[in-house]
């Protein structure tokens, strides 16, 4: 980490200064010359105003608060880099504002009476070491670094310890008179216990109602809470209960429509034909039905040709008959008349002879009779003989033909129906019979078949889902039904008959407790009344209370002494310690340099084992402060102080040793070995010199290396 000095002061506004700038600093000694009055002491101030704050104004002390602005200014400084840092104060409202982390540090590395009693020297402090008390205090101040000296700072502990256990009446904090005041009391409070135990008994009593009181109001708050959550509670677990009653019977329909579909996706595979459940195989079962359907209409094409070339031959036939035939026609129709004439006579006469009974008309009946059907035969037997036998003759030859072809497209039409069967069994469409048109409509069935059962599929998958939400909504609804009762803290195999008890139940307490109360008020109120009444009773009150006033006071008076004897004991051993440590090098630097500054005439500066400091001439006389010279004694406090400086590490390394005219009692022998020793300090800390006097400006010229002059 990098080394920072103090290199430039800004004032904007303090004291008689306006926009005053002073500087460059150097990392030794620095002297600030100019005229008497020229505001050396309000420069001084400054540098601390900035630091810890401006001071407020009490009576007549110089504040440097300048009468038409606001006290401001800035410190810069410079680290070994070139790097600037600045410190600067407004109001102290505002706070200290840092331009940098380093300089936040300088701020932090020491507080102001650290800053006042090592880093702060002035002529005002050298005058006053005139009186004989305040000269050993100072002295052993300035080799100890603190405000006060160890030494009274033991003697004041003392005396507070001495105060708390002093045995006279008039000691403010003495535990002997607080004692006596807490025995007093307690005397007192025996009297009063005794005039006062029915009431004290009353007192109990009431205490013990108050107190059971709010543990009935305790009590009455739970089951309150207890009640609500419980109508609350009931009120849910009804709803989660018909939740789960309109789950669990969509969950049946669902299981039922799901057995429907099942069992109907059954039937229909069970019916078989599902052979277009193959697409490829549907596809080629029809191409080769199309082919067969092609070849059948090519056959049967061919079959009603042959069958019509028969029909015409027959025709042809039928048609030679008739024309024989129509020559004998109209004979034919005059014998059938007389024939059916004849016919009629007979049965006349034989409806005659028998109405006459003549044998004669019958035997005449019989006769004609037999002649009108002997003639009818005739007749018919010749005409179907003639065209027959004309038939046969002129068409045998084509009818045989044509029945020949007629006969091989049959055979044809058979060996196809044999095929057309095997063709379908091996489609597996066998239920047709051979049939291709009942193969197509097997076909068709097929596929409709087909296509319900992949409706009922897909209904059954959407069922499947529906059953499955189902399930789910029943387990959450069964999961907070249990939580619900598990936060009543109900049996939930009773249900909402148990949760009804358990309301009732928490009823009937509160109805109870609150009887109790009723009465337990009562009560409290009879009780009040009395102990209002008792006088004894509050004058009782009353000592309890200063009694524990004055407990609490001993209390803290015996907790203060226990802090102060630890605070003596540890104050004594950091005594023994700064002693045993410190003390040897700050007292052995500033014998050093108290010889340095009277010229070899004083040699030593002791510590006495009370803790008086004196000091050794070269003759090795020892000499209290007291008894020295103003000068002498001034020296020997600088001294001090400048070895403490030399002595103390890590403590305000940053900031300047501010000297204001504190050579000006000095004669020049003296004045020179003071300067020499503000040199040898400024080779470890920054020291600024203030003063307006010209021999002290010469003596650091001539006696002091590596000085730096400012001019103010």
């Amino acid at each position: 980490m990098s080394r920072l000095r103090l290199d430039r002061i800004h004032i904007q506004a303090f004291g008689k200064f306006f926009d005053k700038n002073i500087g460059p600093f150097s990392p030794g000694l620095n002297v600030v010359y100019g005229e008497n009055e020229a505001g050396k002491t309000t420069v001084s101030a400054f540098v601390g105003g900035v630091l810890f704050g401006w001071e407020d104004a009490h009576g007549q002390k110089n504040t440097y608060k300048p009468p038409f602005a606001q006290r401001s200014g800035t410190l810069r400084f410079v680290d070994d880099e070139g790097r600037f840092h600045e410190l600067s104060r407004t109001r102290n409202a505002d706070g200290l504002s840092c331009s940098s982390t380093e300089a936040k540090r300088i701020a932090d590395s020491l507080d102001k009476e650290t800053f006042k009693t090592m880093f702060s020297l002035d002529s005002d402090e050298l005058r006053s070491l005139g009186s004989a008390a305040n000269m050993t205090s100072k002295l052993l101040t300035a080799g100890s670094g603190t405000g006060i000296s160890p030494a009274e700072a033991l003697r004041a502990i003392d005396e507070s310890i001495a105060a708390r256990t002093s045995r006279s009446a008039s000691a403010n904090h003495s535990l002997v008179r607080i004692q006596a005041e807490e025995d007093e009391c307690k005397r007192r409070l025996a009297l009063a216990r005794e005039e006062s135990d029915q009431f004290k008994k009353e007192g109990e009593e009431y205490e013990d109602l108050l107190r059971r009181k709010d543990e009935r109001l305790a009590e009455i708050g739970r089951l309150n809470a207890r009640i609500e959550l419980l109508g609350a509670c009931e009120v849910e677990i009804r709803r989660t209960e018909e939740r789960m009653k309109a789950s669990a019977e969509e969950l049946a329909r669902c299981n039922r429509s799901l057995d429907e579909a099942v069992a109907g996706a059954r039937v229909l595979r069970q019916r078989g034909g599902m052979h277009a459940a193959d697409e490829h195989a549907e596809a080629a079962a029809l191409r080769r039905l199309e082919g067969l359907e092609k070849e059948s209409a090519r056959l049967e094409r061919r079959l009603e040709s042959a069958q019509d070339a028969f029909d015409r031959a027959r025709a042809q036939i039928e048609a030679h008959d008739e024309q024989d035939t129509a020559t004998y026609s109209k004979f034919d129709k005059i014998t059938l008349a007389c024939c059916v004439a004849l016919f009629f006579v007979g049965a006349a006469t034989a409806v005659k002879g028998l109405t006459d009974a003549d044998a004669f008309l019958l035997c005449m009946a019989i006769a004609v009779g037999a002649c009108a059907v002997g003639m009818g035969a005739f007749l018919f037997f010749q005409r179907k003989k003639e065209p027959r036998a004309a038939s046969a003759k002129r068409g045998e030859s084509e009818v045989s033909a044509a029945r020949r072809v007629l006969e091989v497209c049959e055979q044809d039409e058979l060996m196809f129906s044999l095929h057309v069967q095997e063709e379908l069994d091996a489609i597996g469409l066998a239920e047709a019979q051979g049939s291709i048109r009942n193969a197509r409509a097997a076909m068709e069935r097929s596929r409709s078949r087909l296509a319900e059962l992949r409706g009922i599929e897909e209904r059954i998958k959407v069922l499947e889902a529906r059953k499955a939400a189902e399930h789910e909504v029943l387990d959450r609804e069964e999961a907070r039904r249990h939580g619900l009762f598990h936060r009543i803290e109900c049996d939930e195999s009773q249900g909402l008959e148990g949760v009804r008890q358990a309301l009732e139940e928490a009823l009937e307490e509160r109805g109870v407790l609150l009887e109790s109360m009723r009465r337990n008020d009562i009560r409290l109120g009879e009780l009040k009344q009395c102990l209002f009444d008792a006088e004894c009773f509050r004058e009782f009150d009353l000592l309890k209370t200063q009694r524990a006033q004055i407990v609490t006071r001993k209390n803290e008076e015996a907790e203060n002494l226990a802090k102060l004897l630890l605070a003596r004991r540890a104050l004594a051993r950091a005594i023994e310690e700064w002693k045993s440590e410190s003390v040897p090098e700050v007292y052995a630097r500033a014998s050093r340099l108290l010889s340095l500054m009277t010229g070899g005439a004083w040699v030593e500066i002791r510590m006495k084992d009370d803790g008086r400091i004196v000091a050794v001439d070269v003759s090795r006389g020892e000499r209290e402060p007291r008894f020295l010279s103003t000068g002498t004694c001034q020296q020997l406090y600088l001294a001090l102080r400048i070895a403490l400086l030399e002595c103390v590490e890590g403590v305000g390394n940053a900031v300047p040793v501010l000297a204001d005219d504190i050579l000006v009692n000095f004669d020049d022998e003296r004045r020179k070995g003071a300067v020499r020793a503000l040199s040898e300090l400024a080779e470890k800390r920054q020291v600024i010199l203030f003063t307006c006097h010209k021999e002290i400006v010469e003596a650091v010229r001539q006696y002091a290396d590596g000085h730096t002059m400012v001019a103010l």
